[in-house]
């Protein structure tokens, strides 16, 4: 059975991954040092302790700096590694595509799909795992409301693995989205309400 996590609110860097039944299984915040550091990006889930309930940190570092991503999600030892490392291209030619070996020995692989979202499959036999979709909700909670919705397939694939590439590509995708924007017209303070440089980051493009 389809498993879905709502973003509550939709932003990747500070959210709630919530269930159907209003049950909060991820948090998303993002903080800085001071002004000029850089942000990190924490991942947790409900736990007895605050040390059990991290799932990953991201430092998306300056300045040209490689970010880097902490966590156990990949062999139950806390490690550190660069985000192009963990989410690694095939081949030398631009693209948004990102693969990862998950803690179960298979690749997969985050494409984004236009009018659709991200969607994660299994690399060797094609198989949908998780897609990042906005959908009118039916039941439970969110009943009624359109919401942006992370599903999740029954796998053999670590679901904290799952929600930490999603959250870096989510996020990542946007930032190509903000850049876009900036480069078609400057921010203007006459913009209409609502306008801005980071006017349609909330969709998928």
């Amino acid at each position: 059975m389809c498993m879905r996590l709502y973003l509550v609110p939709n932003d990747p860097e500070r959210t709630t991954l919530v269930s159907a039944n209003g049950v909060a299984h991820y948090q998303v915040s993002t903080t800085k040092a001071h002004r000029l550091s850089a942000p990190v990006l924490s991942i947790r889930r409900p736990a007895e302790s605050e040390g059990d309930s991290l799932v990953a940190q991201v430092e998306w570092k300056r300045f040209g700096a490689h970010p880097v991503v902490r966590s156990n999600v990949f062999d139950g030892t806390m490690q550190e590694m660069e985000v192009r490392d963990f989410l690694y291209k095939l081949g030398h030619h631009f693209t948004p595509t990102r693969y990862f070996l998950g803690d179960d020995g298979q690749e997969y692989r985050w494409k984004p799909f236009k009018d659709i979202g991200h969607v994660l499959t299994r690399l060797d036999t094609g198989a949908e795992v998780a897609r990042f979709t906005q959908e009118l909700v039916a039941e439970g909670f969110f009943r009624g409301e359109r919401k942006w919705c992370l599903q999740v397939q029954p796998t053999t694939l670590d679901i904290d693995m799952i929600v930490l590439t999603f959250i870096i590509m989510e996020k990542r995708r946007r930032d190509r989205v903000a850049a876009e924007a900036m480069k078609v017209r400057p921010c203007d303070e006459d913009l209409p309400e609502g306008g801005g440089c980071e006017a349609g980051s909330g969709g998928m493009g």
